[in-house]
């Protein structure tokens, strides 16, 4: 056996994994998918790295491909969806929404999941950014999650918690806070960026993940203090939203704000998230 093939197999033994349905056995494709993975469109502009098939007592529960994509993680996702929806997968919202707002990049990544027909595997896919340029791509085949489902899905959050894109800072600057909540039409989230930059090119940055989401951008200013967004938000409901980065505290941290507001108010729940401390190096 040659250096290549030990380290597959002891790769393949550290991950074999003993359940009481029979043992979960694990095997690895460099640069490959199994048979398994079916006709799941690759990402545009990525390369596979490889993949790693999860099966018991024969059969697959889990398959994981992981790819280099250029652009950054909003830019991937779109590029992937648009790829899924073509070829008849989508958007699988069992899980219940997620609370956007401000996040480091590798706190949760960025990332939504699809199913086809309402029948079969959910193919998740996640997106995190390793620099300016590529995105650390995982797309994940899971047989077993629908299983599980109905002990697992979380309670509904109030009207508008899917408004709110996740909003991840510029490669390599450090995020403080991530604290948010909403409720009654409104959402809000804030949080703090180390760096020295211009508050314009600071808001430009979050402005640019607020476009892909499909907000409207309605007007804006900037100074050596503070940089603001008004914006329209798609869908119904007359939703609009507001951008705010401020320098105001300390030369080398820039205070975020995003908040957003229906037409009408309601009566429904309020959600809450604590402040989270994550960082990127």
């Amino acid at each position: 056996m040659t250096d290549a093939d030990d380290l597959r197999e002891l790769a393949q033994r550290l991950l074999t994994h003993p359940h009481p349905e029979g043992p979960t056995t694990i095997e690895l494709f460099a640069q490959g998918l199994p048979e398994a993975w079916g006709e799941i469109p690759s990402p545009p502009g990525s390369r596979l790295l490889g993949s790693a098939l999860h099966s018991r007592r024969g059969r697959p529960t889990l398959i994981e491909a992981v790819y280099d994509a250029d652009g950054d993680s909003a830019t991937v996702l779109a590029r992937c969806d648009e790829e899924l929806t073509k070829s008849g997968w989508g958007v699988f919202q069992g899980f219940g929404p997620r609370p956007g707002g401000f996040m480091a990049a590798g706190f949760m990544g960025a990332g939504q999941s699809y199913r086809r027909a309402d029948s079969g595997p959910i193919l998740m896919v996640s997106a995190i950014e390793r620099d300016a340029r590529t995105t650390d791509l995982r797309m994940r085949l899971d047989w077993e999650m629908i299983r599980h489902l109905p002990q697992t899905r979380p309670h509904g959050m109030p009207d508008g918690a899917e408004r709110m894109p996740p909003l991840q800072p510029p490669p390599g600057v450090a995020l403080r806070g991530g604290g948010g909540g909403g409720g009654g039409g409104t959402w809000h989230s804030e949080a703090t960026v180390e760096t020295d930059q211009p508050v314009s090119e600071v808001e430009a940055h979050f402005a640019r993940q607020l476009e892909r989401a499909g907000w409207m951008r309605i007007a804006g200013a900037a100074d050596r203090v503070a940089a603001w967004s008004s914006w329209q938000l798609p869908g119904e409901g007359g939703w609009r939203g507001i951008l705010l980065v401020l320098a105001a505290f300390s030369s080398n941290e820039r205070f975020l704000y995003v908040r957003i507001a229906a037409a009408e108010p309601d009566d429904g729940g309020w959600y809450s998230s604590a402040p989270l401390v994550s960082f990127q190096s």
